[in-house]
């Protein structure tokens, strides 16, 4: 799926998408690529975690981690 195709599944804007993207969050690493049902997955991972107080800064480091446990 596209950006904006991701960003109205997800109800996050589509800037914020790609600035994640940008952050190395998401699995897909380029903001102008297609996006799977993995990253929709892992891009409400990223907000859940947004939202009860990490930053992103925070996430920079936790992220790739969870993606090589996931991919073990």
């Amino acid at each position: 799926m596209t950006l904006e195709q991701l960003a109205a599944r997800s109800g996050v804007a589509a800037d914020k998408i790609a600035a994640y993207t940008q952050a190395g969050l998401l699995p897909c690493k380029d903001a102008h690529a297609t996006f799977s049902a993995d990253d929709q997955y892992w891009l409400d991972m990223v907000n859940c975690f947004l939202e009860n107080g990490s930053s992103v800064e925070d996430l920079k480091d936790l992220m790739p981690l969870c993606e090589q446990c996931a991919t073990n």
